[in-house]
């Protein structure tokens, strides 16, 4: 490996390489310079991708030098930041797609100072000091991409080289999401960023071709180094929560379900109604409240149904009725973020014993609801929420219903496009568990593939 301004390609991970958040990837393939994603981290005093770490190393001088900038999907930890790189590249142009765009606005606009108390960026004070004009113009330079559809990314320097070609593929996770394949003269990329190997209620699972000649894959490993969250249990999951919510409705209770506004609250309303309809849950009530509730119009518009038949919008006053309400909330933030929906409920819910909070997925380990978990599970009877101590009564659980991949679907990705080199980035290699997808990387395909771990900061010539 060797560093300075050269045409080698490489890859470079800005933010998001050996953690979950602020995904951010440089990239230069035969000349081209690509960004790909551009989030935030939820949890940290360092918000932003660490940008200046590109130019420490000679290898831009500035974000304007780049050829494009190709988006994954819509969740924060992905896009969060790309107002900051607009302001200092205004005229590279965007990629996404209609839905990744929609998503963007949605958590996007909540910025600028005006935001809603339970607004999902409230936590992060680089995100609310984006301005209107800043947000407008990030969403203004998004040109839609279609599945399937390839498009060509021609190089602006002095130095002419061959243009790379770029096909976005459908990826699971949640609406929009997108697998990016980059092709060139020097060599293929393929970006999974976040996918799901299982069909959802909301989307289907990840659709690329058989044939695809790739001699870099970019893999997300959320669960690749966790155990637990296997995609193959999530029947068997649903039913066991399905059972744990029954018996808390039976007892009066109510249940809240903290989750995700975009993807996870919709997927979880939808397999709540399945349940439902197929009558393994006697009927309830079901309401969404939160950013999610804007989140699942942008469903509707998409052809995704989700309110009727039993799901609606929380009522106005429901948080001071609550003792009279025995049925289902589902609330963003996921994470049960101080002052979010989610947050406001739990601190209603959680000093009687009848009632239950029901986490469905990832939790980022500093976290509200992770520290809320581990209280639980150490039998501790307070918790701080939203400034107050409150008393923790309430059965507190988790149930893996998570869009991300386990290991086992990142390897058969791995199996089915059999790179030259595999990168893994959004995951915690540090973690000491029996589940390693780096390790069992390396046990399956020997020296066919060569195995790296991103590292912020780091990068991997190729």
């Amino acid at each position: 490996m060797s560093g300075g301004r050269t045409t080698q390609n490489l890859f470079f991970p800005i933010g998001g390489g050996n953690e979950i958040g602020a995904s951010c990837y440089f990239i230069r393939l035969n000349g081209t310079k690509l960004l790909l994603d551009s989030g935030i981290r939820l949890h940290s005093d360092t918000t932003f991708p660490r940008f200046d770490s590109l130019y420490a190393q000679n290898l831009l001088d500035g974000l304007w030098e780049l050829e494009g900038i190709l988006l994954s999907h819509g969740h924060l930890d992905h896009v969060g930041s790309l107002p900051t790189v607009v302001a200092e590249a205004p005229d590279v142009p965007i990629h996404a797609t209609q839905a990744t765009h929609d998503i963007m606005e949605l958590q996007l606009s909540q910025a600028g100072g005006d935001a809603a108390p339970d607004a999902t960026l409230q936590d992060f004070r680089e995100v609310q000091q984006f301005n209107a004009t800043r947000v407008e113009h990030a969403l203004e330079n998004i040109q839609f991409v279609e599945w399937d559809n390839p498009f060509l990314l021609e190089h602006q320097g002095s130095v002419r080289y061959p243009p790379v070609q770029v096909t976005f593929y459908p990826a699971g996770h949640i609406l929009g999401a997108s697998m990016i394949y980059v092709q060139s003269d020097a060599g293929n990329i393929l970006f999974s960023g976040d996918f799901t190997p299982f069909d959802q209620m909301t989307v289907p699972k990840y659709q690329i071709p058989d044939n695809l000649e790739v001699d870099l894959l970019i893999a997300e490993s959320t669960y690749g180094y966790q155990e637990g969250a296997y995609a193959g249990k999530v029947v068997e999951e649903r039913e066991i929560f399905a059972r744990k919510i029954e018996r808390c409705l039976h007892n009066r209770g109510s249940v809240l379900i903290p989750a995700f506004a975009i993807g996870r609250s919709q997927e979880l309303a939808l397999i709540l109604q399945h349940l439902i309809h197929s009558g393994r849950l006697t009927p309830f009530t079901i309401y969404i409240d939160g950013l999610a509730q804007n989140a699942c119009e942008i469903y509707q518009n998409n052809g995704v149904r989700v309110f009727g038949y039993q799901v609606g919008k929380a009522p106005r006053g429901l948080l001071d009725n609550l003792d009279t309400f025995n049925g289902v909330l589902i609330a963003s933030s996921g994470m049960l973020l101080d002052k979010s929906a989610s947050a406001r409920y739990a601190e209603k819910l959680l000093p009687d014993a009848r009632n239950a909070i029901f986490f469905s997925g990832y939790l980022d380990e500093e976290s509200p609801g992770r520290r809320l978990e581990r209280l639980y599970r150490s039998k501790g009877e307070r918790f701080r929420l939203n400034d107050r101590s409150v008393p923790v009564h309430a059965n507190v659980d988790t149930y893996r219903l998570s869009a991300h991949t386990d290991s086992e679907g990142i390897l058969s990705l791995i199996e089915k496009v059999y790179p030259k080199k595999v990168v893994f980035v959004h995951g915690y290699p540090q973690q000491r568990t029996l589940v390693n997808v780096y390790s069992e990387t390396f046990r399956r395909f020997g020296k066919d593939i060569e195995v790296y771990q991103a590292t912020n900061g780091t990068p991997i010539y190729f």
